[in-house]
């Protein structure tokens, strides 16, 4: 596991039970990049310690959640008591991570990621893109931001 990671993991880990760290290690072995482990990991943690108002607010977040014929880096849901809360598009919200080697390097990859985008919000969900400089930068944030989004939608 890359070394940033492994750091990153201990550091959310130091004061929450072991178990919670196994939790996360099985959830994020379904990441794809070192991007997504870090925000899945930043996700745990906040979402595992959020309270609005003294409620404490409940998300279900999917890594690699196919929507399609498409793969999406995460598939975030309010958990409003519903069977299956991802059945409900008003309360999901999809995010994307981009590193710059995959998804601007190459012009034709570009082209199909835009093309990928228009499909999957003509299908009525919602999504927020940070790219992998931003992650690396500032997890914290990104993972606010997206909860904040969510937080919005579901109030």
């Amino acid at each position: 596991m890359d070394n940033k990671i492994e750091h990153w993991l201990e550091k959310r880990g130091q004061d929450i039970k072991n178990e919670w760290i196994d939790v996360v290690t099985n959830d994020i072995s379904l990441c794809e990049s070192p991007i997504e482990k870090l925000f899945l990991i930043e996700w745990h943690y906040q979402n595992d310690n959020f309270y609005f108002g003294g409620d404490l607010i409940d998300y279900t977040i999917t890594p690699q959640y196919k929507i399609d014929n498409y793969r999406v880096d995460f598939m975030i849901c309010f958990n409003d008591k519903s069977v299956n809360p991802y059945n409900n598009k008003d309360n999901c919200l999809i995010v994307e991570l981009d590193s710059y080697l995959w998804h601007g390097s190459d012009p034709e990859q570009f082209t199909k990621e835009k093309a990928r985008e228009r499909d999957i919000t003509k299908e009525g969900y919602k999504l927020m893109r940070f790219s992998g400089r931003e992650v690396y930068r500032d997890v914290e944030r990104c993972v606010r931001e997206s909860m904040g989004y969510c937080l919005t939608k579901e109030r």
